[in-house]
């Protein structure tokens, strides 16, 4: 085994030589030039040959044991020989470590980057300050960029809806199903906007949807080709909620059938049945109920009925797409979850 520079342990597969490491109030400074090849003109590419000057840079990195990491880089700076050019100097980058105009190293900011995408502003900054690493919110959110939509459409593409302010606003979200990642966000979920993207970004030849018209309407329009199915979470999530509510609606059989099996031992002067006061939530369930059904069969539409009995749309349709018993049960579920925590 060679020996190991502390080029390679601090600044591996990284083209400078380490001509000194002290330890400042700032943190660990280390003092280093480029060592590289010859440059080109960003602008040109015509390769530097003569030197016009040298300066330093200084690099926040990342830390190393705890303390922050600086490295004064010395560079040089180039002539650019074509007359051409509208550069006459220009100063060499060094790959991995240094980009033009930025004071942090390419290291360092894919860090923040990450920490930024995943946490945000002010939690990222907290995070930063722990790590030691020169970093504040601003900045944070200033290094994420939009990511660049594709110009086709993935093979099979995902589109659900989603709330930007749950009851007020929504969205549709655009996935990359066999990538598993977001591939665009619309402002809405109406069928047009959706037919747009489709026009804009062809190539799709499936697409996974839930059951809403709209989302089907804009595929017949923009993408009659693509073969529409319905995705695995709401199969599930249907079939979970019909196999729920045929069972609420036999459970009398089944309480029935259960009875039956059991075949209890005879019993000497059977007591009757107790008969318990009704619990002031199904004495509300059911007056509820009742209101509810008879303004539909007035002809009331939902908005209206969630106006003069001062409830939620939700629970309006609720009450209207679910039988008596199936929502005396849940009442009197609660009722007893309550109960038991008391």
């Amino acid at each position: 085994m060679g020996a190991v520079g502390v080029e390679d342990v601090l600044l591996p597969g990284i083209d400078v030589h380490v001509t000194a490491v002290r330890v400042a109030a700032e943190g660990v400074v280390v003092e280093a030039s480029a060592c590289g090849g010859t440059p080109s003109c960003p602008d040109c590419g015509c390769p530097g040959r003569r030197i016009h000057s040298r300066y330093t840079r200084r690099l926040a990195e990342r830390p190393v044991v705890g303390r922050r990491l600086v490295i004064s880089l010395q560079v040089r700076r180039f002539f650019c020989e074509r007359r051409t050019c509208n550069r006459r100097t220009f100063a060499e980058q060094v790959p991995d470590l240094t980009e033009r105009q930025r004071r942090h190293s390419v290291g360092l900011r894919r860090w923040m980057r990450t920490i930024a995408t995943f946490l945000g502003g002010r939690p990222g900054e907290r995070l930063c300050r722990t790590l030691q690493l020169p970093a504040g919110r601003t900045h944070l959110l200033g290094l994420l960029t939009a990511p660049a939509v594709p110009e086709q459409a993935p093979r099979v593409l995902g589109v659900d809806e989603f709330a930007f302010r749950k009851g007020w606003r929504y969205g549709t979200v655009l996935v990359d199903v066999e990538a598993a990642h977001v591939v665009d966000v619309l402002p809405d979920r109406d069928a047009v906007t959706f037919a747009d993207w489709l026009r804009e970004h062809p190539g799709t030849e499936i697409i996974c949807r839930d059951r809403a018209s709209a989302y089907s309407s804009a595929v017949r329009d923009a993408a009659p080709d693509a073969q529409e199915v319905a995705d695995r979470w709401h199969l599930l999530a249907n079939l979970s909620s019909a196999v729920e509510k045929t069972c609420h609606q036999h459970r009398h059989c089944l309480r029935k059938k259960a009875e039956a099996d059991a075949q209890p031992r005879p019993i000497i002067n059977p007591l009757p049945p107790p008969t318990l006061p009704p619990t002031k939530i199904a004495v509300r369930t059911r007056d509820r109920y009742a209101d509810i059904h008879r303004l539909l069969a007035e002809g009331r539409s939902v908005s209206a009925i969630a106006r003069l009995l001062h409830l939620d749309r939700k629970t309006v349709r609720r009450f209207r797409d679910t039988d008596l018993d199936q929502l005396l049960s849940s009442s009197d579920l609660s009722q007893r979850f309550v109960v038991s925590r008391v």
